[in-house]
């Protein structure tokens, strides 16, 4: 996952530093394809509010909702065994 260190890192679309309060978005590293439009979000940090004002910010927060769905069900089916 990124690093986060709020007032300090960069939020990946506006630049602006990212604050605890401002609902940052963390994506981990290796998530996109480097060949991807949304490669610049690889471990990288964002505010939502940026994120969802853009169809590519719109799908890496899907993709990473995916991703995080994917990870809590596998967790899940391994707690069961």
């Amino acid at each position: 996952m990124a690093l986060f260190l709020p007032g300090k890192t960069r939020c990946a679309v506006c630049d602006e530093a990212v604050h605890s309060d401002q609902e940052p978005v963390m994506f981990p590293q290796g998530l996109f394809d480097t060949r991807s439009p949304l490669a610049g979000f690889d471990d990288a940090v964002a505010h939502y509010r940026c994120l969802s004002t853009t169809e590519t910010g719109r799908r890496a927060v899907h993709e990473l909702r995916e991703f995080l769905d994917d990870r809590v069900a596998y967790v899940r089916s391994r707690n069961k065994l």
